[in-house]
């Protein structure tokens, strides 16, 4: 039976510099897994900030992405990952990793980086927009829409890590419990 954990990121913008500054991966449940803040090497975009609370007081003494790399591996690695928007938090994640890992040679760039690539993973977001339709000119849905249109309350704080993995983790119960009945 596949094993699923669920994974989000809080990041300090959406450009190719941007990079991880929160993440949690919860079970099934929504259970939390692992969560922890993270300390990027470019400052939190205050439009950021102002969406998901997180600035350099909060950073200050976060620990850094290759400091927490090997957790978030660990509990990861040979499950499927399941992540609100996969194709952002993948490549925020390789971002992040690269950033640190620069200047460091090649080997350690594909030590740090390569098990990212290679997760198995699913896209609620698109799923969702199939289940429930796209809201968006994008054609894809909100997490806040789609838990709406499913019924799932919003577990946590909306734009934290892990409220926004524990919610996925609900929404992905209900599809699967829909796509069954139909």
């Amino acid at each position: 039976m596949t094993e699923y954990v669920f994974l989000d990121t809080e990041t300090t913008g959406l450009d190719d510099d941007a990079q991880v500054v929160e993440i949690a991966i919860v079970d099934d449940t929504g259970a939390v897994l692992f969560e922890s803040l993270v300390k990027p090497t470019v400052p939190v975009e205050p439009e950021a900030a102002a969406i998901h609370g997180i600035g350099p007081d909060r950073l200050a003494s976060a620990p850094t992405w290759p400091e927490i790399a090997e957790q978030v591996r660990a509990a990861l690695e040979g499950k499927t990952v399941v992540i609100f928007n996969s194709d952002f938090d993948i490549r925020l994640l390789q971002q992040t990793a690269t950033a640190h890992a620069a200047g460091q040679g090649v080997e350690a760039y594909d030590a740090a980086v390569k098990w990212i690539l290679e997760l198995e993973t699913r896209c609620a977001m698109y799923r969702a927009a199939d289940v429930y339709g796209a809201t968006n000119q994008y054609g894809t849905i909100s997490l806040v829409n789609a838990a709406a249109a499913a019924g799932v309350e919003f577990q946590g704080r909306v734009h934290s890590a892990a409220g926004d993995a524990a919610t996925t983790a609900a929404l992905w119960r209900v599809m699967n419990a829909f796509e069954h009945e139909n």
